[in-house]
């Protein structure tokens, strides 16, 4: 399946993109982010965004589809790309940049790392599924973006030159079965951190690290999960319910 990689206007710690987009990779740069994409000699398939924080000129014949907006909108640049792109076709996205630098940002950006992700209850009405927000007209709707039901893709990972942060949902498979493993590459001088999003996260087990774990709770708002160091070329990680933030740090 191909990947969707999305370029946003704010980058705090720079990355070798040239290295880390391929050839197939469908690229969407959010408003500056096409001067980051340009830096790195790259050429986006999809431009969106109002366009105010974009300092480069857009050739004259584009070779590319564009997708305005107007700055006063009831969605993100990122939160629009999220809504654009359809899972089917790009089911694991890669987010560069958008941490750091505002504070709001960043924690909207992470929470709805697991909104895009979280598998949908199917037994659920169109209303218990559908968003809150009643988007105007000016968000995208009128272009095609659906306000129903958010899409829901396998993965979204997003990073920058010092960190890099997914999540991943609880595996409640049937009693005796094992849950999924999800490996995490070590990263020299970096920290793997877990924060649950749920209530809490329970049979959490995680292999490969200072401080292991075996189905365990981790409850929201604790800092247990902070700061444990690789002790293999890997971690390996399972979880059976809830939601869980997971981050490689440098310090």
């Amino acid at each position: 399946m191909a990947r969707a990689v999305i370029i946003t206007s704010y980058l705090e710690y720079p990355l070798d993109l040239a290295a880390l987009i391929m050839p197939e990779d469908y690229l969407v740069c959010l408003d500056g982010g096409y001067d980051i994409a340009l830096a790195h000699s790259l050429t986006p398939d999809l431009l969106i965004g109002d366009f105010d924080s974009m300092q480069g000129e857009l050739p004259a014949d584009t070779p590319f589809e564009i997708r305005p907006f107007p700055p006063e909108k009831d969605y993100t640049d990122l939160e629009l790309a999220f809504r654009i792109l359809d899972p089917a076709r790009f089911p694991k996205l890669l987010v560069i940049g958008g941490l750091g630098g505002r504070l709001d940002q960043t924690t909207v950006n992470l929470q709805m790392l697991e909104r895009f992700t979280a598998p949908r209850d199917e037994k659920a009405t169109p209303a218990e599924r559908s968003d809150t927000a009643d988007p105007a007209a000016d968000s995208g709707a009128a272009a095609g973006i659906a306000a129903d039901t958010a899409p829901v893709f396998t993965r979204i990972d997003i990073m920058d030159g010092r960190n890099h942060a997914f999540v991943i949902h609880g595996d409640e498979t049937a009693p005796g079965k094992n849950p999924v493993l999800h490996l995490i590459p070590a990263k020299e001088g970096s920290y793997l951190s877990l924060l649950s999003l749920t209530k809490t996260c329970r049979g959490l087990s995680l292999q490969g690290t200072k401080y292991s774990l075996e189905e365990a709770v981790l409850e929201r708002g604790v800092s247990l999960g902070i700061s444990n160091a690789f002790y293999a070329d890997q971690a390996i990680l399972s979880l059976r319910e809830g939601s869980l933030l997971v981050m490689v740090s440098g310090d």
